[in-house]
């Protein structure tokens, strides 16, 4: 039965689904995205897929969640929503479970969050009303979860959105817009300094995502011309992706590893695709007729229990550990162990575990 059929008999909400067939093609990872009927329509659910292929949606005391980002495990997630007391954007933290509001009752749009490489701040863009310019202002906003502060890091007329982090930390991009066009721009936090990337006129370019020391991002193929292409900034020169076209949107860039995911409307509605370097599938047993967007990834390291992002002694440990039954033994990311795959944990897995370790 694909998604849509769950959704449609309502079964879906709060419960689990195992997926195959083409999401098989991913590497094993974690996969978030949200899906909407369309923007206005206040109906985006936010869904975490494991590496096993069980899809669950993460849902609490809010509406319409979306743009997902993992933090240091693929248990700790940031994501916009509209709090069902308050009714305003706020930023929420789902952590293992446990969803907390982290600008509660903060009197402002709070969107677009994502973290830092550390993990320690979370970057997102923050709305007021604005009486004089008749409409919302955004600026640019930093947040720390553990103070409990905000800092503001821009303050102007123009609209900042979409902002994310260098893989260092030191830069941050976002989109820029005045007078409905959107540009690509980079600040240098340690100076304050900002600079365009891209910005060619008439044309809009937005949602920027940085990895492996390059820049992807969104925009139109030309002033007359509205379809969605992801372009990449390499530090010199912008190029198309292979999988672009005029015929139809491609957008929500996602690279890791040797591929990328991103949204495409090739087939009507937009769906998850991912492409591998070499060919592009949609994600068939994903997509549901609605728009799936803003797809992260969280890849498997082979062997990480602890989800520290490496395999190394501790895991080895660890797994001893919950095989001998040794109170308060946990295992984080428990796929990661079934080395042999046959479904169980045993000390198989825990033999080839130390084999991997092996110098």
């Amino acid at each position: 039965m694909k998604l849509s059929a769950w959704l449609a008999a309502g079964i879906l909400s709060g419960s689990l689904l195992t997926l195959t067939a083409s999401a098989a093609a991913l590497p094993e990872g974690w996969l978030l995205w949200h899906s909407y009927s369309e923007y206005s329509a206040l109906d985006s659910r936010l869904y975490l897929r494991s590496p096993s292929g069980v899809v669950q949606q993460i849902t609490g005391d809010f509406i319409h969640a979306m743009n997902g980002s993992f933090g240091s495990t693929p248990d700790q997630i940031v994501f916009m929503a509209i709090d069902s007391a308050a009714d305003e954007w706020d930023i929420f933290c789902y952590d293992a479970g446990t969803i907390t509001n982290l600008t509660k009752n903060s009197g402002f749009r709070n969107e677009d969050p994502k973290w830092s490489p550390d993990c320690r701040k979370i970057v997102f863009k923050r709305g007021h009303w604005d009486s004089a310019a008749d409409d919302f202002v955004y600026d640019l906003a930093l947040l720390d979860p553990a103070e409990g502060t905000v800092t503001m890091l821009t303050d102007d007329r123009a609209e900042q959105a979409m902002p994310c982090f260098s893989s260092d930390g030191s830069t941050l991009y976002y989109a820029e817009y005045s007078d409905g066009i959107g540009t690509i721009r980079r600040m240098d936090l340690r100076t304050g300094g900002t600079a365009a990337i891209f910005a060619e006129a008439g044309v809009t370019a937005y949602y920027p995502v940085a990895y492996g020391g390059r820049l992807y991002f969104t925009a139109w193929y030309s002033a007359g011309h509205h379809a969605d292409r992801i372009m990449m900034y390499d530090g010199e020169a912008v190029t198309e992706m292979p999988f672009d076209s005029a015929s139809y949107d491609c957008s929500d860039a996602c690279p890791f590893g040797g591929g990328i995911l991103y949204s495409s409307t090739q087939q009507g509605s937009y769906d998850l695709c991912y492409f591998d370097g070499e060919q592009s599938v949609p994600l068939d047993t994903l997509n549901t007729g609605l728009n799936e967007l803003g797809a992260c990834f969280f890849a498997s390291v082979r062997g990480d229990l602890n989800a520290d992002g490496i395999c190394d002694a501790a895991d080895a440990a660890a797994l001893q550990s919950w095989l001998l039954t040794i109170p308060d033994a946990a295992l984080p990311q428990p796929h990661a162990a079934d080395l042999d795959h046959d479904g169980r944990l045993t000390a198989a897995d825990l033999t080839m575990l130390r084999r991997i370790l092996l110098p």
